[in-house]
């Protein structure tokens, strides 16, 4: 796995959480270092074009992988990303955002370079940038556009700067088109001017070693009643400044004020939205207030007097609020509303449920944040004839004038025939410019209608007439039409996407993707920018074959699919007998913990001459009720059926794949070798078995019961985990996220010659080799002797007594760490004499390996705890909390443990406001998402658990887990119809294109099982044919363990102890006493599930296998759901769950024990 760190970046000023400085911050780390940018802006018309060029550097002695976050202002919109790909700077395309985050991962998983502009809630959007090279810069290229809007008969634009350290190189540089003379209001540099230069002015400074501290503004003269009319391919853009008429609205009686107290309110400028109010409030004078506070929930409600302008009472519980939690939008609803208007003050950003309102009551919301959803604050305050005042775009005096008036609103227009896809359609607040967009035939005339509250008090007419103008026109219709479409995005998720990507657009449903390899535009089909277009579709030829294989081996899947089906139909229906022997006790089961598997391994090696015997004896037990005799046994050994062809991946104890690994079918004489991939394909029967080594492993067997047996190896007992380094020095290979065989000279030391294991990797290493000989030069491996690059010809000269250590690294992992050249993999070998003589170029080659996997562990000491204890009320624990939330704001590991303790102590409601500031961390981080919804359902609040995993389903429809999740959720509050169409959506193989590569094959197989137990359960609630009904035969197990847990690209084993002492695990998949252990889901998320039918009495051990992720990641340490049924599928059916926060240096723990009696 890839290191893996953040970085955020302010572009424009302010942000969520109040940075004002664009910087890079590497969790754990000091800050990445800004030093070049490049700002150019170009102003034609009313529209304005901004572009960041930005240089970053990487002082760190590690590769990381960026995350560039940003907010932009209202009416801003991305319109351009690029970033140095291989020494170029390369352009960014638009593409479906699911398509662009599924090739945008499985490309990083390649360590190749991607980057992925994505925009998230409101206005704010996220670069995900990789690799940031050590001791490197990073280029990176931003660009977005606006519409300027006019104020006194100028426009007016600003640059916010606001970067306190010094920078190596700064510029800025500005072009206004076709305008009179702008003016500089505000700069701090006296040699930016504007001058004329063509048919532009232009202004422009360039500083060296200098820190831009200070904003930039500048105005266009722009008349009142000035109108613009732009046409270009049968679209047309009509601009006009406007002056309304001033209309005072009659004074409010009542007035109800909702005042978002979520976490994130904590950032806003109060001061400036108090001025606000209260020159608002001061000037109705006398009025009744009702004010609620609210977050997840409904925090405060007051009924207060303002008499004769005095807004103390206001004054004081606003004052009072604390913020804390995430923002429910939807606790509104059950708030009955009276009033003459509402206050609303918020950003809009609903992380739980959407702001709706029954009552037709004009809305005015107030917001001081730049991250804010200002999309849907304009649509609520528009529908109900209020406004929303953005107090980034106008001061308070400006504010508090707009809400003593009238709203002046365009009202509709009259055209005929030739005019049509006419934008905006709906009202549209105006202040003093206004622009409509639309489609037309022919040279034709139309009519625009404006006034107040519904009633036409102004006619514009307006003449439309072809001329020269250029694509932008058709851009800017797009955009209206985007903003009404967006009203109802849900619903016009096909059409948003669908003009998005013919008109370049950045949305909700799409993104910007930049990949490196031709070969990955095509094999996701992502039309490549301008440069690459004619190989791209030289390519697109070639890989038309390719297309139907990837639909044959679907077809595949999905047959493997239901026969995975009638396989765990088939366990259930064994008839098993258990032997009568003494329990094991939970002492014994213990100690047997850690050296079960090793002397399974050593069992299966002592007894390999006479397996057949072996085999009788233990499948002997296990008879199914139509053939009894203990020849079966024989026969599932020796395999049933034609020949097929297997395929599948071999990976480490790490997930990591094993190139060379050995895969054998028992008795026979058919063999494979894994590629630098890790996978093989070999012809075998259902039923055989496959027996897996790899040097340095212990022996693994598998039996073949699919078309895909996948095998994860874990360290044998012999070989020393260790590689050496020069000067006599070593390195623990737990530090190595790669997979790497190696023989080292400690081994030697320990058990002598080892040229049998020497040999094994060097005939695996041949065998690469002499496999990868039709290969292009470039695709061949690099080799590596004594750490300097060397050829095969010399590698083969070196006679195995001569060698000291040697291994080999996959393609993925040795082009992370040696660049392009190693994209064929690496082999490398150190000598003896090389041990001495080539002490320095050894520890440096070692030196590099590690120094791209070190991270630093997170911080699991919970000293906020101990204060917390300190405290004689649940109150005073509370208001302690806040004191020292301030050290932890974005540790999410805070939270869980803080809500657990108020949890403990009965306070379960503040335990879930606190739960909520996960999802406050940062926007659309379905991790933390999951680890909320966890929460939410320990908590049994499976209503806000729904909400949760709605969202992670819109923003990982690609993943099979989105929609498991979300099932049985939907099934805790009484949604079985929804529970079963979601189930049967993933048993059914409708998601198997979106997991192409099969990281989560098995998850359909519990899936299966707990479709059968909702169709069984709920045959009333559900709308099924009877023949469809009769296809799930009941499967009630007496005992059922399943863990999830919420990070991806994650690795967790579930381990089994039962009373006996034995271990089910995904190398025990079958315990004597019939437990079922469910396929090893080793790339994130799981689930993984243990099934008995007719459990013994006595203690089931729950342990899980934490294999540690090498990412350090925002969303903090791993979360894991752990749920533990007795009597599952019957009336009696009971479940308890746990919600477990795993620290990242522990590898086994005992999460839960199971009693059945």
């Amino acid at each position: 796995m890839k290191p893996f760190f953040y970085f955020f970046l302010c572009l424009f000023c302010v942000n969520v959480f109040a940075q004002h400085t664009p910087k890079v911050t590497v969790a754990g780390e000091n800050d990445l270092q800004l030093t070049d940018v490049k700002v150019t802006v170009e102003i034609v018309g009313n529209l304005a074009v901004t572009t960041y060029d930005m240089k970053f550097y990487n002082g760190l002695d590690r590769t990381l992988e960026g995350e560039l976050v940003f907010p932009l202002a209202e009416g801003q919109m991305v319109s351009g990303f690029s970033m140095d790909v291989n020494g170029k700077m390369r352009d960014a395309v638009i593409v479906e955002k699911e398509l662009g985050r599924v090739a945008y991962e499985t490309t990083i998983r390649r360590k190749i370079d991607p980057g992925l502009l994505e925009k998230t809630e409101g206005n704010n959007y996220r670069a995900r940038v990789y690799p940031l090279f050590a001791k490197s810069h990073k280029h990176i290229i931003v660009k977005f556009e606006q519409e300027l809007s006019t104020l006194n008969g100028k426009q007016s634009y600003e640059l916010p700067l606001g970067i306190s350290q010094n920078l190596d190189a700064f510029s800025v540089e500005m072009n206004v088109f076709n305008a009179q003379s702008p003016t500089v209001s505000k700069a701090n540099y006296k040699d930016f001017f504007f001058q004329k230069k063509g048919e532009a002015f232009t202004a422009k400074t360039t500083k060296n070693n200098h820190a831009p501290t200070q904003q930039i503004v500048i105005q266009i003269p722009n008349k009142t009643n000035q109108e613009k009319l732009a046409t270009y391919n049968g679209h047309f853009n009509y601009y006009k400044a406007l002056q309304p008429n001033v209309r005072l609205k009659k004074k409010p009686t009542k007035i109800t004020i909702l005042w978002d107290a979520s976490y994130s309110m904590s950032y806003k400028d109060l001061d400036t939205e108090l001025k606000v109010l209260l020159s608002y409030l001061e000037y109705v004078r006398n009025v009744k207030v009702n004010f609620i506070a609210f977050n997840n929930t409904i925090q405060t409600e007051k009924e207060l007097i303002v008499k004769d302008g005095n807004t103390t009472a206001v004054l004081d519980a606003i004052n009072n609020v604390q913020y804390d939690g995430g923002t429910k939008l939807n606790v509104l609803e059950s708030v009955r509303i009276k009033a003459d208007e509402i206050l609303l003050f918020s950003d809009g950003l609903a992380n739980l449920g959407d702001f709706t309102m029954k009552q037709k009551i004009p809305v005015y919301a107030i917001n001081s944040l730049v991250t804010a959803n200002h999309q849907q604050l304009t649509a609520i305050t528009t529908q109900s004839g209020g406004n929303y005042l953005n107090l980034i775009r106008v001061d308070y005096a400006k504010a508090t004038q707009l809400l003593k008036m009238e709203t002046y609103q365009f009202l509709g227009v009259i055209h005929d025939e030739n005019v049509r896809e006419v934008y905006p359609k709906q009202r549209v607040n105006v202040y003093q410019d206004f622009s409509i967009s639309g489609q037309f035939s022919k040279d034709t005339e139309l009519t625009l209608l404006f006034g107040y509250g519904g009633r036409v008090t102004q006619k514009i007419p307006v003449t439309i007439e072809a001329s020269n103008g250029t694509n932008a026109v058709k851009r800017l219709w797009a955009k209206q039409k985007l903003a009404r479409l967006n009203r109802n995005k849900i619903e016009n998720k096909k059409e948003i996407t669908s003009l998005a990507l013919k008109y370049s657009l950045i949305t909700d449903y799409t993104s910007m993707i930049i990949l490196d390899r031709i070969q990955d535009y095509v094999r996701y089909k992502i039309e490549p920018p301008k440069e690459l277009k004619e190989e791209y579709k030289k390519y697109l030829e070639v890989v038309k074959n390719e297309e139907m294989l990837q639909k044959e081996r679907i077809l595949n899947r999905k047959k493997q699919l239901f026969d995975g089906y009638k396989t765990v139909l088939d366990w259930y229906q064994a008839k098993i007998v258990v032997e009568e022997e003494k329990p094991v006790s939970n002492a014994e089961a213990q100690t047997t913990a850690t050296s079960q598997q090793e002397d399974q391994q050593v069992t299966v090696a002592e007894t390999q001459t006479i397996e057949t015997e072996t085999a009788i004896q233990t499948e002997t037990a296990i008879q199914t009720e139509t053939n009894t005799n203990t020849q079966t046994a024989v026969q599932i050994n020796e395999g049933v059926g034609e020949l097929m062809t297997i395929t599948g991946t071999i990976v480490d104890d790490e997930g990591m794949p094993l190139p060379g690994a050995n895969v054998v079918v028992k008795h026979s004489n058919k063999g494979a070798i894994t590629d630098f991939d890790g996978k093989y394909t070999i012809q075998a029967k259902k039923g055989q078995q496959l027996e897996i080594t790899y040097v340095g492993y212990g022996t693994m067997q598998k039996e073949i019961t699919s078309q895909t047996v996948n095998a994860k190896m874990e360290l044998g007992e012999r070989l020393e985990a260790v590689t050496v380094v020069g000067y006599g020095g070593s390195v623990n290979s737990a530090k190595i996220a790669y997979s790497v065989a190696t023989v080292s000279s400690e081994y030697v030391k320990q058990y002598g010659n080892p040229s049998d294991e020497i040999r094994k990797i060097r005939e695996t290493i041949e065998m690469l080799i002499s496999a990868s000989s039709s290969l292009s030069e470039n695709n061949k491996p690099l080799f590596f002797i004594n750490g300097k690059i060397s050829n095969q010809r010399n590698f083969r000269k070196i006679q195995e007594k001569e060698i000291a250590q040697l291994g080999i690294l996959k393609n993925e992992e040795a082009t992370a760490i040696f660049g392009s050249k190693a994209r064929g993999g690496a082999i490398y070998i150190m000598t003896k004499k090389g041990m001495v003589k080539n002490r320095e170029a050894i520890n440096a080659f070692n030196k590099k390996m590690v120094s791209n996997i070190e991270m630093k562990s997170w911080n699991a000491n919970m000293p906020y705890i101990k204060e917390l204890e300190k405290e004689t009320t649940i109150a005073n624990a509370y208001t302690k909390y806040l004191e020292i939330r301030k050290s932890y704001v974005k540790v999410p590991s805070f939270y869980l443990d803080v809500a657990d303790f108020f949890h403990s102590r009965q306070a379960t409601e503040t335990a879930i406001t606190i739960i909520t500031n996960l999802l406050e961390i940062e926007l659309h981080n379905y991790e933390l998402l999951k680890a909320a919804a966890y929460k939410f359902e320990y908590f049994k609040r499976y209503k806000m658990a729904v909400l949760a995993y709605e969202k992670v389903l819109e923003l990982r429809p690609e993943e099979p887990q989105s929609y498991r999740d979300l099932a049985l959720a939907y099934e805790q509050v009484g949604d079985i119809q929804k529970s079963y169409d979601l189930l049967s959506k993933l048993c059914d193989g409708e998601l198997l294109q979106k997991d192409e590569d099969g990281r989560f094959t098995g998850i359909e197989h519990i899936a299966y099982v707990e479709l059968t137990r909702l169709v069984n359960t709920y045959k009333r609630k559900l709308k099924l044919k009877r023949k469809i009904r009769k296809t799930f035969d009941k499967m009630p197990v007496d005992v059922r363990i399943v863990i999830d847990w919420n990070h991806n690209d994650t690795d967790i084993d579930l381990w089994v102890f039962d009373p006996k002492g034995e271990k089910a695990s995904y190398q025990n998949q079958r315990t004597k006493i019939g437990g079922r252990m469910s396929d090893d889901l080793t790339q994130g998320y799981g689930p993984e599930e243990f099934m008995l039918k007719n459990a013994i009495k006595g203690e089931y051990k729950v342990v899980v296998d934490h294999y540690s992720s090498s990412e350090q990641k925002v969303s903090g340490p791993t979360i894991l759901k752990v749920a533990l049924y007795t009597n599952y599928g019957k009336e009696n059916e009971q479940k308890k769950t746990a919600i477990i926060r795993l620290s990242e240096d522990v590898d086994e723990l005992e999460v839960g024990n199971l009693v059945f009696e």
